[in-house]
């Protein structure tokens, strides 16, 4: 994400949280029906290096957390373990990071989306895929190229942080790969699918989804039961959770909507399953927050 929503950040009152534990204050229901939980996330990395401090996107891989830096950053991957240490740093030779801004795998490749689009005025958006084996044994890889245009979007005028063709968030389902659109405007989402073949692609809308809030990252269980959202409404990190997806649709099951009050203006931005019961989270360092990610347990939830 660029620099301008740091210094946003620097405007808002800062909110000391508290991240001992994993907790639920209270769990009204909604007129839709959905649950709406507070939840207080624990700590699972208090600092992660500053070489990541805009760590944007989290993949699980490995044994290590795979992430890089936002828009501008190298054209890296890093590979930390569960203390926050890099252990692995992996140069995609190819690429180069326009906005890099969320990270998805499958059983045979990692996927990167340079598809950051804040201003609403990029025709050059584009997933680098990149084979698991060659991050496995080199330190710098190729990665081919999908490229994708939205066949919705006919207006390519700037339009900084107005606009709904932004997108933070992509992850695999079935066979193929799934973004999430950043939606300045309305406050939804957008979801569009895209073929795993090196190509270019015109994508047309699938389904959309009321966030009532800026999504900035997603991930499917290991098990493809559950998709998690993580973003942010008003500078108050949120994160949404749908229970039973079916290949017709994310939205029809089960909906728990979380609102992360005690880490009010951190600034979250990637998120992946460990497991099927739990999610970690990362931020980026702002004026309140140091660079870091949280661990939420998804059983204590549902409990």
């Amino acid at each position: 994400m660029k620099k301008i929503l740091s210094m946003l950040f620097l405007l808002m009152y800062f909110i000391s949280c508290s991240t001992e534990s994993n907790s639920v204050s209270e769990k009204p229901e909604d007129k839709n029906k959905k649950t709406v939980l507070k939840v207080v996330p624990q700590s699972f990395i208090a600092e992660i290096p500053l070489r990541v401090e805009e760590s944007s996107g989290l993949v699980l891989y490995n044994n290590l957390l795979w992430t890089f830096n936002d828009s501008g950053g190298e054209n890296k991957l890093f590979g930390l373990d569960s203390s926050g240490e890099i252990k692995r740093e992996v140069a995609v030779e190819n690429a180069m990071n326009v906005d890099w801004e969320d990270i998805a795998q499958d059983d045979k490749h990692i996927y990167i989306g340079d598809f950051g689009n804040n201003n609403g005025v990029r025709k050059n958006l584009k997933i680098y895929k990149i084979k698991k084996g060659d991050i496995d044994s080199m330190d710098t890889v190729e990665a081919v190229e999908i490229k994708f245009s939205y066949k919705e979007q006919t207006d390519f005028n700037y339009q900084p942080l107005s606009n709904s063709f932004d997108c933070e968030a992509i992850t695999d389902f079935n066979g193929e790969l799934i973004i999430f659109t950043k939606d300045w405007v309305n406050e939804t989402t957008s979801v569009y699918k895209i073929p795993k073949t090196e190509g270019e692609y015109l994508l047309t809308l699938t389904d959309t989804f009321n966030v009532n809030g800026l999504v900035t990252g997603a991930d499917i269980s290991p098990d493809q039961k559950t998709l998690a959202m993580v973003g942010y409404k008003d500078f108050k990190p949120i994160v949404w959770v749908f229970s039973d997806i079916t290949e017709n649709g994310f939205f029809g099951g089960t909906e728990i909507y979380m609102e992360l009050d005690d880490i009010f203006s951190a600034q979250t931005e990637g998120i992946c399953f460990t497991g099927n019961d739990s999610l970690l989270i990362s931020c980026e360092r702002t004026a309140t927050y140091v660079q870091q990610i949280f661990l939420i347990d998804l059983k204590t939830i549902n409990n």
